[in-house]
């Protein structure tokens, strides 16, 4: 008997009553649409954070002033404490394990230009901050020691703010007004995109830290301090040793005072989203194994029904010159063909509810090619070990039994 003569026959067999066939079909769909879904979320969260610890450098921390409850006329007003300094950024510059430090002051503010106004960030820092904070740019130039010395009045917009403010044109050389004073575009960033926190790294202007401070804000002090450590390896040193510098120049601990300051390690917060992906990956593969043995269940119970009102064809095949072993391999081939086909479908459903959870909610989804073999080998495995009893139960019919059944 030649196997693939026989699958038509055992295709019109197995789905003769079509209800039944179809909630096995549906057992196995439903699961692997399931385990497509899950794990493409957790996929598209791995690339996502990947992606955005490229951009932000995994040698990244930031030091701010920590945010405080002042009583004013007996009421609580937040605000932060104001006891970062540039010569505490030039004191953090000093460590060993610290490449660069660079000050910065921001606060979002109402940028003008023309007839077309935008809130964004403005940040006023120092020329490394472009290396620092792995920012590229698109065109003109970024900030020189020189502007911050004279305190210029010159500008790098982020890719946003250059769209909204001078859509179809190029905006070096023309204003920015910030709290009414204009200042010159000198350089457009290249887009990066939002980060991990929900900020919009395109939606900023750099200007001189200089000029920031006493002609936007009029203020001394810094928010926040960008620092660059030389090794990733060494940012638990970087992160005590910034921390005693600063507690020793703010003489906290002689005062009996808690830190003033917080030291952000983005990656930290990176790390832990990754883990929470990766165990999105683990319950997609929990999910399938559970959902796989029950849609496995299904195919045990259909074949085994199959095998019963089949009997006399059984008999008879074995009559005319099948073997069992011919037997017990097209059995075997009906429950895996089974399986395939509930993959087939249930890879359908999760890959089109993918790409509506992708376009309705905005989310980054990616189907991962290993989990895609991976499930199908799972599918194949479920539908050759539930198949294996009633293919084996099929091999063991004679045909005297089988004129009994008739």
């Amino acid at each position: 008997m030649k196997l693939w003569r026989g699958i038509g026959t055992s295709a019109r067999a197995l789905f003769a009553h079509k209800t039944r066939a179809a909630l096995a079909l549906a057992s196995i769909a439903v699961s692997v649409g399931a385990v497509v879904v899950v794990s493409a979320i957790g996929t598209g969260a791995q690339k996502e954070i990947l992606r955005q610890t490229e951009k932000l450098g995994v040698n990244l921390l930031v030091v701010r002033p920590v945010p405080v409850k002042k009583s004013a006329a007996r009421k609580q007003i937040r605000g932060v404490v104001s006891t970062l300094t540039q010569q505490d950024e030039e004191a953090i510059q000093e460590l060993a394990e610290v490449s660069a430090a660079v000050p910065g002051q921001e606060n979002t503010l109402l940028l003008k230009a023309g007839n077309r106004s935008l809130s964004a960030r403005v940040l006023g820092t120092t020329a490394p901050y472009l290396e620092v904070g792995r920012f590229q740019l698109q065109r003109g130039r970024f900030l020189d020691d020189e502007d911050n010395l004279l305190m210029r009045r010159v500008a790098i917009l982020g890719a946003r703010v250059n769209e909204e403010l001078f859509p179809g044109k190029d905006a070096i050389g023309h204003d920015v007004r910030v709290r009414g004073i204009p200042f010159e575009v000198i350089g457009i960033l290249k887009p990066k995109g939002v980060q991990a926190d929900g900020s919009d790294q395109d939606n900023q202007i750099v200007i001189p830290i200089r000029t920031a401070l006493r002609r936007i804000f009029n203020i001394t002090w810094l928010n926040p301090i960008f620092v660059s450590v030389r090794d990733p390896m060494q940012m638990p040193a970087a992160e005590a040793g910034i921390g005693q510098v600063l507690r020793s120049r703010h003489r906290l601990e002689a005062r009996g005072k808690p830190d003033d300051f917080s030291i952000q390690n983005k990656t930290k917060t990176l790390a832990q989203q990754r883990r929470i992906a990766e165990s999105l990956t683990t319950l997609a593969v929990a999910l399938g194994g559970i959902s796989l043995v029950v849609g496995g269940f299904g195919i045990l119970a259909l074949m085994l029904m199959s095998v019963n009102e089949r009997t006399g064809e059984i008999g008879l095949r074995i009559a005319v010159g099948a073997r069992r072993a011919d037997i017990l391999i097209q059995f075997l081939a009906e429950a895996i063909m089974l399986a395939l086909a509930g993959w087939l479908g249930g890879f359908a459903i999760g890959a089109s509810a993918a790409a509506a959870v992708a376009f309705f909610a905005q989310w980054k989804l990616v189907i991962s090619p290993s989990m895609v073999l991976v499930s199908l080998a799972t599918v194949l495995i479920a539908g050759a070990g539930f198949g294996t009893y009633p293919a084996w139960k099929a091999s063991l019919i004679t045909p005297i039994r089988a004129l009994k059944v008739e």
